[in-house]
């Protein structure tokens, strides 16, 4: 399987604290379109985070549970010059993408690898949300900390091309809602062709 880019329903954690964090994606999940900034409709994909340093205890079952902390990031799926993804990606391995990575780049190769990522802290309605900032490569230091690493967590893919009902119910409530409610070829049509509409309607003034 493979998910490539181009050219919560949860608990309540306490947030990740604000800083860089050694981490381990553990998760590529391809939602499909939804809709994205003004309306336009945007693949997208959610990439997870592990970090290992950071523990937290829950319940699952009735059983207690220690684990490291997670965190992950929306993306649009797509590698075009101003997207964060391929800006976190250039960061993460330290060069450019090539023109041919830039015509598809499987972003599945993300899963187990270790990186660094910058969290930040958002305050809103008197509530913390962490949220990731960027990702990038180990520092010197890092490097081999993280060759011994193992993820606590399993690594989880995840594509609405070959759904995989498994796959599909282990991923978070609110991730499989969101694939639910992905829209359609038809909606997408549908949507774009309104847009163009909108934006040459002869009711704009110049």
């Amino acid at each position: 399987m493979t998910i490539l880019a181009k050219d919560s329903g949860g608990r309540d954690f306490k947030p990740v604290p604000a800083g860089p964090h050694l981490a381990l994606c553990t998760m590529v999940a391809d939602i499909g379109m939804q809709e994205g900034y003004n309306g336009k409709p945007q693949r997208k994909v959610y990439v997870r985070f592990e970090i290992p340093d950071e523990r937290v205890s829950f319940e699952r079952d009735g059983q207690p549970i220690e684990g490291p902390a997670i965190i992950g990031k929306m993306y649009t799926l797509s590698l075009s010059e101003k997207a964060n993804l391929r800006r976190d990606l250039e960061n993460w391995r330290g060069k450019a993408f090539t023109p041919e990575e830039l015509k598809g780049f499987d972003i599945s190769k993300l899963l187990g690898k270790p990186c660094q990522i910058g969290v930040t802290h958002d305050t809103k309605d008197g509530k913390t949300y962490a949220n990731i900032s960027g990702v990038m490569g180990l520092s010197k230091d890092q490097k081999g900390r993280a060759a011994t690493l193992v993820p606590e967590n399993p690594l989880i893919e995840f594509t609405v091309d070959d759904i995989d009902r498994a796959v599909y119910e282990s991923l978070p409530k609110w991730i499989r809602e969101r694939v639910d409610a992905r829209m359609q070829e038809s909606e997408v049509a549908t949507t774009l062709e309104r847009r163009v509409d909108d934006e040459f309607s002869d009711d704009i003034p110049f």
